[in-house]
């Protein structure tokens, strides 16, 4: 038998991008390899090993299908039909209600590019759907990637930035397990521990690193906006902050108007004075001007004595109190002492301080949060308080802190200058949440729903989705159901047909990372990973007719007259558009299969360019972005948690494993083997307390639903709190029960900012199936 050919590689099915080999043998794709000199190839999680499994599994979708079943019938009936006669049907769908009602009436559906293999295609997605016209993509950002990568800007203007785990003395984790979400990351912190690093891990579960940690906060689910301010209320009240830094790049000295809310301004003082000039207090009660247009101060800049500024100032309309943004921001926190942090979050008081101090002791800290703070209904205002919190460490930047920005030089080709203003005004759910997902085109599963079931604010009659799986990935089952029962027309591209696609008029199969290229401009494990740039090859042909999600969008446009729009069709021609700031070209690119390492690199404390990209050209402790909106421009403490009461004495969390990411791989052999059955973590206590024991099938009760579980025993998880998985489907062995994590999830209450949803704390009971 003649040796594999070895392909060099990428895997796309998590965030990891973990670089690798491609084993294949007679066409078929036989086994990855870590591939050690990639900046993302230790190591290869289960899901990586298990690609062959993916790609040749007997239940792949491999022709277009038209169901023949009516809607409802499940399973649905199909028939194969062609790629010309699928496509022409969907554009000519898609043509009729853009010509008849408009385009925001047809809404898109894409899968997360974070944990699947659309990482590659999203940006021609969301090119055509743009190009098409429509403001309305379900993307389930809001319960993602939103508040780490959207909801910073607040405080940045930049997203949180890549961690530089190489040089940082202190990691802080704070509701983010790498060793089950991104094992490349995990790889470069537990490098950062083997040479001394120490670790800060905020989380209620006993993971990996919450037991490596060197302070381990067991924070109660629902209360981490508590215990950021609380912390940021150690850090002022001490004086352990970077006060340099705050004085020189943040907003915290500028003087706001009491009675107003807002930035002191010239224009308050005198007629014809400037709107864009704020002000700082000196020590001696003068002020001193600065040009937030410029980002310059027009006089010397404030001293670290004038951080904490209270003076009277008579504007033209009389006398006004005014405070130094840093003033309100110790009110704000000061809400939180340590007492009321230890008896509301359940972290001891010692921890805290001692956190605290380690947090303010000026050496580099680097920080990572995600999931566990950005599933809640008050996601942003919490993110805000830790965004905050880590801008008063003077991190923000540097080398060892977060840093924002990449290293190759890249055009965005997603297509965000071809939907007009008109047409983005129309988003589902911007009235609600105009500083949200919706200002981006991301609208949420329950706005569409709303839109198709009640035609409010206007009927949504059609969906096209790229992946996804929305009635196990979204709350709100039931009404999604009906949803597609009572769409027009429902297109999933996909490559098995799952329980979202029974519900479709036509299915098309798609190809797989394995079956097609992939470009990927930067690998975010680490600093140095981002310099590098590779065009990952296929290692396989497509399975059956199977195409990219690319090729898909790219047909649908030329059906609909948009090539033009779509680099004429040719995703080569787009994706040299993509890297020519870089100075690399595709050709350099298929010569190099392992990838090219550009010369540049990512650029340290880039506000000392220009400024932080926000409105006041500073790291913004004090928003008057939210507040013109509507919302607290400093985080101030909104109730979170769903009440405990007697009928639901328990907390209800999710979490992920690294068997599965989201709904995908539980009918692959070798996962299945690892992670057979969902499962609720609990405290040995609460299963005693309940009559439970490690592997019982345990029926799970919220007011909104119930689902099904297998017990799972967890040392050191608090008695109060169950953690279960969501991604299921399956009904359990006894008693017939979904075990559908999101039927037990009302979404009822939601973030006003982001519209994000409290699947980390909902109330809850249990009982022994």
């Amino acid at each position: 038998m003649s040796a594999p050919l070895r392909i060099p590689s990428f895997c796309t099915q998590c965030r990891s991008r973990c670089g690798c080999t491609a084993l294949v043998e007679d066409g078929r794709l036989t086994g990855l390899e870590p591939a050690p000199d990639h900046p993302s190839g230790a190591k290869l999680c289960p899901k990586g090993r298990a690609a062959p499994e993916l790609v040749h599994h007997p239940d792949r979708l491999t022709r277009p299908l038209r169901r023949t079943s009516p809607k409802g019938v499940t399973p649905a009936r199909w028939e194969p039909i062609s790629w010309e006669a699928a496509l022409d049907e969907i554009a000519g769908q898609m043509a009729r209600i853009r010509a008849t009602h408009g385009a925001e009436q047809v809404a898109f559906s894409a899968t997360t590019p974070s944990g699947t293999h659309l990482s590659d295609c999203i940006a021609w997605i969301e090119r055509l759907i743009r190009a098409f016209g429509s403001p309305n993509t379900i993307y389930s950002t809001e319960i993602c990637n939103w508040h780490k990568d959207y909801a910073t800007r607040f405080t940045y203007g930049w997203d949180i930035g890549t961690p530089d785990f190489a040089t940082a003395e202190t990691i802080l984790l704070w509701g983010h397990n790498p060793a089950a979400t991104w094992l490349a990351r995990s790889t470069e912190i537990q490098k950062a521990l083997r040479r001394g690093a120490k670790l800060i891990v905020v989380d209620p579960r006993p993971t990996l690193y919450s037991r490596r940690a060197t302070h381990w906060l067991r924070v109660r689910p629902g209360s981490d906006q508590i215990l950021a301010l609380g912390l940021v209320h150690l850090l002022l009240e001490t004086g352990s902050f970077d006060r340099a830094f705050a004085a020189a790049w943040t907003n915290g000295p500028l003087l706001v108007r009491r009675d107003s809310g807002r930035f002191l301004r010239e224009s308050d003082l005198r007629d014809g004075g400037s709107a864009a000039i704020l002000f700082a207090a000196a020590p001696d009660g003068s002020l001193l001007r600065y040009d937030s247009a410029a980002g310059a101060w027009l006089d010397a800049p404030p001293k670290e004595d004038s951080l904490f500024a209270e003076i009277g100032v008579r504007t033209r309309e009389g006398p006004a109190a005014c405070s130094s943004a840093l003033t309100l921001l110790r009110e704000t926190a000061a809400a939180c002492p340590a007492e009321r942090v230890t008896r509301e979050t359940g972290v001891a008081e010692a921890d805290l301080r001692a956190v605290a101090a380690l947090l303010g002791n000026g050496t580099p800290l680097a920080y990572y949060a995600w999931n566990g703070i950005g599933q809640s209904v008050t996601a942003t205002q919490t993110d805000r308080a830790l965004s905050i919190l880590y801008g008063l460490t003077g991190c923000y930047g540097r080398a060892g802190g977060n840093v924002p920005g990449a290293a190759v030089a890249c055009n965005d080709i997603s297509g965000r200058e071809l939907i007009s203003e008109a047409q983005k005004a129309k988003a589902l759910g911007l009235r609600e949440r105009p500083l949200g997902p919706p200002a981006q085109g991301w609208v949420t599963a329950r706005d569409v729903y709303r839109a198709v079931l009640e035609r409010d604010p206007y009927p949504v009659r059609m969906l096209v989705s790229f992946g996804g799986n929305l009635l196990s990935n979204q709350p709100d089952t039931a009404r999604a159901i009906a949803a597609f029962k009572a769409l027009e027309f429902h297109v999933h591209s996909d490559f098995f047909l799952n329980a979202t696609a029974d519900y479709a008029d036509i299915v098309l199969p798609a190809a797989t990372s394995w079956e097609r290229e992939g470009l990927r401009p930067g690998f975010d494990a680490s600093l140095e990973g981002l310099r590098r740039v590779q065009l990952r090859p296929a290692a396989v042909a497509p399975q059956g007719e199977a195409r990219s999600d690319t090729d898909i969008a790219l047909g649908l446009a030329e059906r609909l007259g948009l090539s033009a729009a779509m680099f004429g069709g040719d995703a080569d021609a787009g994706h040299a558009h993509l890297l020519e700031p870089s100075g690399v070209s595709l050709e350099q690119l298929r010569t190099a299969p392992e990838g090219v390492v550009v010369d540049s690199a990512v650029a340290l404390e880039p506000y000392r360019e220009s400024g932080f990209p926000t409105p006041s050209k500073r790291l913004e402790i004090y928003s008057e972005a939210l507040l013109e909106a509507g919302y607290p421009p400093l985080p101030s403490l909104e109730e979170d948690e769903e009440a405990l009461t007697e009928d639901y004495p328990l907390r209800l969390g999710c979490a992920k494993t690294v068997a599965y990411c989201h709904s995908q791989g539980r009918n692959l052999p070798a996962l299945r083997r690892l992670a057979p059955d969902p499962v609720l973590e609990m405290a040995p206590e609460t299963a005693e307390a309940h009559g439970l024991a490690a592997g019982d099938w345990v029926e799970i009760r919220t007011p909104a639903g119930r689902f099904a579980a297998r017990a799972a025993l967890s040392k050191g998880l608090a008695a109060e709190c169950v953690f279960a998985q969501h991604g299921w489907l399956e009904a359990a062995p006894q008693g017939g029960v979904s075990s559908n994590f999101n039927s037990a999830v009302a979404s009822a209450r939601a973030d006003p900012v982001s519209g994000s949803l409290p699947l980390r704390s909902v109330a809850c009971a249990l009982g022994k199936l």
